[in-house]
C-alpha cells in the first residue's frame, strides 16, 4: 500500500509541476506580449483561479527570477541564437526559452549530484516541449526550442562552477 501512496504522490507532484510551468510560461508570454509590468501580469493570473500553493511557489520562485536576471536570461538566448534576432522569435517561443533558461540557471545552482540534476532536466524539457507543442502545433518550434535550451544546458553544465547569477530560494 505504502509503495502505491508514493507512486501517486510523485505522479501529483509532476502534475503540479507541469501546472506550474504552464502557468509561468503564460505569465511570461503575456508580459512579453502585452509590454504590461511582470507583477502585474503575474498578479492579474493569480486572481483569476485558485491555484494550490504548491504552484504559487513555484510560478513566484521562477518569475522573481526571471525578473532579477532577465538581462542575463535574455543574453544567454540570444548567444546561442545562430542567424535568428531574438525579436523575430515568435512570443510562445520566447517565454518557453526564457522559463527554460531561468529554470536551468536555478537548477545548475543547486548543491544536488548530477544524477538528480540530470533527472530535473530530463522532465524540465518534456514539460517545456510539451508546452510548445500544444500551445504552437509545430513541430519544427518544438525542435528550435530543444536545440537553443540543449546547446544553453551543454554549456551551463560545462561550466556549473561559474555560475553567479543572483538566485532567489
Amino acid at each position: 500500500m505504502k509503495k502505491k501512496k508514493n507512486k501517486s504522490l510523485k505522479f501529483l507532484r509532476k502534475r503540479l509541476l507541469k501546472a506550474a510551468r504552464d502557468l509561468s510560461m503564460r505569465v511570461l508570454f503575456a508580459y512579453d506580449f502585452r509590454k504590461e509590468d511582470l507583477f502585474n501580469v503575474l498578479e492579474e493570473f493569480l486572481n483569476t483561479k485558485k491555484f494550490p500553493s504548491e504552484i504559487k511557489e513555484y510560478v513566484l520562485k521562477v518569475i522573481n527570477f526571471y525578473n532579477e536576471n532577465s538581462q542575463e536570461v535574455d543574453d544567454i538566448i540570444k548567444s546561442h541564437l545562430k542567424n535568428w534576432r531574438f525579436e523575430r522569435i515568435g512570443y510562445i517561443e520566447r517565454a518557453v526559452l526564457r522559463l527554460g533558461v531561468s529554470e536551468l540557471l536555478i537548477i545548475h545552482s543547486k548543491e544536488e549530484s548530477k544524477e538528480l540534476k540530470d533527472k530535473e532536466i530530463r522532465i524540465l524539457f518534456l514539460d517545456l516541449l510539451d508546452l510548445v507543442e500544444c500551445y504552437t502545433n509545430s513541430k519544427l518550434s518544438v525542435k528550435f526550442v530543444n536545440g537553443i535550451l540543449g546547446k544553453i544546458n551543454k554549456e551551463l553544465e560545462q561550466n556549473e562552477n561559474s555560475i553567479h547569477i543572483g538566485l532567489t530560494q
